[in-house]
């Protein structure tokens, strides 16, 4: 007879432990699924900058770049010193503004001209000058 009772009172510990986690999962299963939703959303976000930070400039900043450097000495070892580097072919978004700014010192400094239709990027990397002084390569 005690065992019989034993099996009846764990039964029914069963029962309302299974409905205690039933009505607790009821309670917070928006909250969790708006969190798991919530972090996925800013999972994917991080990838997609990661990805748009490594991926290459457009055509027009490289060939501004290519300019510089068929003007100036320098600025072809600063560019073949970058790709030497990093190991690429070439320069990825999160590094244009420092290379830029760089390769555009060296370039005037050995006495290039920039061509008019270069003017406004040109302008805009004299700008970051300040920011970027010196000619190290980006840290990462």
């Amino acid at each position: 007879m005690g065992l019989f009772f034993t099996v009846l009172t764990w039964s029914f510990v069963q029962i309302s432990l299974f409905a205690l986690l039933r009505q607790t999962t009821r309670r917070w299963a928006w909250p969790l699924c708006a969190l798991a939703v919530f972090g996925t959303v800013l999972a994917g976000f991080r990838t997609w900058t990661d990805y748009q930070l490594q991926a290459p400039i457009a055509e027009e900043y490289v060939e501004f770049l290519d300019l510089l450097s068929q003007q100036s000495a320098q600025a072809r070892a600063y560019e073949a010193s970058y790709r030497h580097h990093f190991g690429r072919d070439t320069v990825a978004s999160r590094h244009f503004e420092q290379v830029c700014a760089t390769m555009l010192r060296m370039a005037e400094s050995d006495g290039a001209t920039v061509p008019d239709r270069d003017a406004a990027m040109a302008s805009g990397c004299r700008k970051l000058m300040t920011q970027y002084a010196g000619d190290a390569l980006p840290r990462d």
